[in-house]
């Protein structure tokens, strides 16, 4: 019985042990020089993203580390459910298209829409890719020369989702349900031009149909989305052009999330006042992104009781240990239930790596 009794006093002492360290929180930088994230699964166990700003791409496990992957894309993004990692690689004529991981460096291309008129050897560029893995969104160029979003499936292949005013537009984020899209659309002459604060118009679409989030287009590009669309974030609104954003879509309230305050750059103080919202929790209440325009950049955190905050700085007041020399420039991909945040920082070598934490 005392046996019996010790065995079961050492498993609740182990047990509480592991239970405090993930209440702690953790700080873990992918091992590897060059690993720009773009992308994290669900449960934050894999990590996507690039070795250089247009690949190769890579995905990163705790066991595994970094797993050289291919393709050519500046973005590679992957499902919620960990299954399918999307990016761009080069078909069998040499055009870049939208692809999906297949295995090793291996990738299925998806092609372009009809009639596309080939642009710098490209037909498409995919960007995010539904909860389950069965939609990929991105850019495919027309025959007009211009660029749309476009949404595919394995049923109904590359399907062109349109410009409001035959313009151009793109397709940024879906839902994790795959019912919404998110991105912009050119205002009319602009082509994509930053000089006006509705230069990319933010759009959703929603069952093929494409809608103007304000209707006078003082909202600027989706750069993320929650799981049923409800919740978009980006940069540009009405209050500031240059300011992230986070957009419920059932009231269309748009919240101003403002800027972090950068004095050690004077010479650029007005386009200091810049920031970005990249993704968001489900609930809407924890967005993550990075404030600045001249690097070194500042990864952010928002939420309802701190609002904008340096990233290091929430992560040292909720206690989670940031290496010493570490700097947190991008906060890019979050879990659904805000728990788990991704991104890309300077480690102390001075070299550009991703990392992943874990809030307690």
């Amino acid at each position: 019985m005392l046996i019996r009794s010790n065995s079961i006093k050492l498993a609740a002492l182990v047990a509480a042990t592991i239970s405090s360290l993930a209440a702690q929180g953790t700080f873990t930088g992918l091992g590897a020089n060059n690993t720009i994230v773009t992308g994290m699964s669900g449960d934050g166990s894999i990590i996507v993203g690039t070795e250089s700003t247009m690949g190769p791409a890579f995905r990163w496990t705790k066991a595994g580390g970094v797993q050289v992957i291919g393709s050519i894309g500046a973005a590679p993004a992957i499902s919620r459910d960990g299954s399918t990692i999307i990016s761009d690689a080069k078909d069998a004529a040499g055009l870049t298209t939208a692809a999906i991981w297949m295995g090793g460096t291996n990738w299925k291309t998806l092609g372009g829409l009809p009639g596309a008129k080939v642009i710098d050897q490209g037909l498409s560029s995919g960007y995010a890719v539904s909860g389950d893995g069965s939609a990929v969104v991105g850019l495919a160029w027309v025959a007009s020369g211009k660029a749309h979003g476009f949404r595919w499936d394995a049923q109904n292949g590359m399907v062109d989702l349109g410009s409001l005013q035959a313009d151009s537009s793109r397709a940024n984020a879906i839902s994790a349900d795959g019912n919404v899209i998110g991105g912009w659309d050119a205002a009319p002459g602009q082509g994509g031009s930053l000089g006006a604060y509705n230069y990319w118009r933010g759009v959703m679409w929603w069952q093929g149909l494409e809608r103007l989030m304000n209707p006078f287009g003082f909202i600027g590009a989706v750069q993320g989305i929650n799981n049923d669309g409800s919740v978009l974030v980006g940069r540009g609104c009405a209050i500031s052009p240059r300011h992230a954003y986070r957009f419920t879509a059932f009231d269309g309230q748009t919240v101003d999330l403002g800027a972090l305050k950068r004095g050690h750059l004077p010479d650029t103080k007005e386009q200091e006042d810049t920031s970005i919202a990249l993704a968001v929790s489900d609930d809407g209440l924890v967005v993550v992104g990075y404030s600045g325009y001249k690097p070194p950049l500042d990864a952010f955190i928002y939420t309802e009781d701190t609002k904008m905050v340096k990233l290091s700085d929430y992560l040292t007041k909720v206690g989670v240990a940031i290496p010493a020399g570490w700097v947190l420039q991008n906060a890019l991909a979050i879990t659904p239930d805000g728990k788990s945040i991704a991104g890309t920082g300077i480690n102390p070598a001075g070299g550009a790596e991703g990392f992943v934490v874990t809030l307690p």
